[in-house]
């Protein structure tokens, strides 16, 4: 019986129990940056193979990649822009958010749709100010210019003025002429660097074309780390369902041990008693 009750515990065990919750402490040295996610609909446009839109994706999560040391927020932007991941060092959280970034955040009969560059870097120069103490930046990663100069120029100011420097990565070829299907009428799509050259001029950033390889990726990281202070943070994680395999292990094991060898001293026990004595003639 011993023997089959450690034998379950130890099924138990592999199972991987798990209840309660456990809070882990992460301490690191980086800095602190913003993704500005394009999701307007001309991110469709498939002159980046498949489309402008899942080369941002996979572009910012090699980005999150290459850099655990740096912590990161992610606000995709159309007509407006909106904050779906605060800055974290989760890089499960941020991948995760980064798959659900798309056109369909912003629809379109709801007048959400537009390139507005210039209000979403003001939006985030306000979301990395209230950690100023740390070393940020804004990284925009779009396809187009934003019509409103005047909200350009106004979001370089902030930023300027807040010591946050605009990177920005360019996606798309001016050369190339696309078009995406808009309410059953294709719709030619351009793309222009202006908006993000100007804000990386005033800002200190620099602006890179996306490449079907990790160049770009690579020369913005070291930019980025070169440019920004890097800071020790720490992070507190609360993580739901901890493993408690522990509580059943020792027991499964203890019990197998006794049922084996209590079979053993039985058997030994029961040949003493069995040894015939001679008595002395």
């Amino acid at each position: 019986i011993l023997m089959w009750l450690g034998l379950a515990g130890l099924a138990v065990v592999m199972a991987g129990p798990r209840w309660g919750t456990v809070e882990n402490l992460r301490r690191q040295t980086g800095a602190d940056l913003l993704l500005v996610l394009d999701c307007s609909r001309s991110m469709l446009a498939g002159d980046l193979y498949p489309d402008r839109i899942e080369v941002a994706r996979r572009k910012a999560l090699e980005l999150v990649n290459q850099s655990p040391e740096t912590r990161m927020a992610l606000m995709p932007f159309a007509g407006m822009a909106v904050l779906r991941c605060p800055l974290t060092g989760d890089q499960n959280a941020l991948e995760q958010m980064l798959q659900d970034c798309s056109p369909s955040l912003f629809p379109a009969e709801a007048g959400l749709q537009g390139t507005a560059i210039g209000d979403a870097v003001s939006q985030g120069v306000k979301v990395l100010s209230r950690e100023a103490e740390r070393g940020q930046a804004i990284l925009v990663m779009s396809d187009g210019s934003d019509d409103d100069q005047q909200a350009v120029d106004a979001a370089a100011k902030e930023a300027k003025a807040a010591g946050i420097p605009v990177f920005g990565m360019f996606l798309g070829d001016p050369e190339h002429r696309t078009t995406i299907d808009i309410d059953g009428h294709p719709v030619a799509m351009t793309a222009s660097r202006a908006t993000l050259d100007h804000l990386a001029e005033a800002t200190g950033g620099v602006c890179v074309n996306a490449t079907s390889d990790s160049a770009d990726i690579q020369a913005l990281h070291r930019r980025i780390v070169a440019t920004v202070a890097q800071r020790p943070w720490e992070e507190r994680h609360r993580v739901v369902a901890s493993e408690r395999y522990q509580v059943f292990l020792l027991p499964a094991c203890a019990l197998i041990i006794i049922g084996v060898l209590l079979p053993t001293r039985r058997r030994r026990r029961a040949g003493i008693a069995l040894t015939p004595v001679r008595m002395a003639s």
